[in-house]
């Protein structure tokens, strides 16, 4: 029963982005939402296939987190990241919380301290902030695109209108704020185990 009411989650989401195409009439969503579906897609075989059980909840983390760094942040006629500055550093705090709730939910699992879980979850997120800065930088440098930076621009014609945080420095920033975001987890949940003893 468990399982029908995530494969009800991933179609309902599914419409809502098959709508959102529509109703925008903007193709160049399409492959982010097909990248987003995909994405919820393997989160479920994985859940699946390692029998994580992940609490539905997860579920629309992942949603979350693929639809607001790609078609709210990027493209028309949404492009949070082009008209409010604060948009990419609010999702690197953001979405590092919820990959260490998921990333932590893995290592409960395992038969060590809560200390050295969540020095794990904290290091595994961090090592994924970093790989997706990676990939930013290959983008830039094989595709020319700008996804290292903070920029505005003209959502029509993608033209840069004004540079407002150069790549290194948007870099530096975005790892900080998604360490920020992963040990406040790390913080609800010494918190949380706190409260659960008394």
């Amino acid at each position: 029963m468990l399982f029908k009411n995530k494969r009800r989650i991933i179609i309902s989401f599914s419409c809502v982005l098959i709508l959102l195409l529509y109703f925008t009439r903007s193709l160049s969503i399409l492959i982010p939402i097909s990248v987003t579906i995909l994405a919820l897609l393997l989160f479920s075989y994985i859940d699946r296939s390692f029998k994580f059980n992940f609490p539905e909840s997860f579920y629309v983390y992942v949603f979350a987190i693929f639809i607001l760094g790609t078609v709210v942040g990027r493209y028309p006629p949404f492009g949070l990241y082009y008209r409010d500055i604060f948009f990419d550093k609010v999702l690197h705090f953001i979405s590092p919380f919820m990959m260490s709730a998921i990333m932590f939910f893995i290592l409960d699992r395992l038969e060590i301290t809560l200390k050295w879980k969540l020095v794990m979850t904290i290091g595994l997120v961090f090592s994924v902030l970093g790989l997706f800065e990676i990939g930013e930088y290959l983008s830039d440098q094989v595709f020319g695109t700008f996804n290292q930076g903070v920029y505005l621009k003209d959502l029509i014609s993608q033209v840069r209108l004004k540079v407002i945080t150069d790549p290194i420095n948007d870099t530096m920033r975005d790892l900080i704020f998604g360490l920020v975001g992963s040990f406040s987890y790390g913080v609800y949940k010494v918190y949380w185990s706190i409260m659960n003893r008394n």
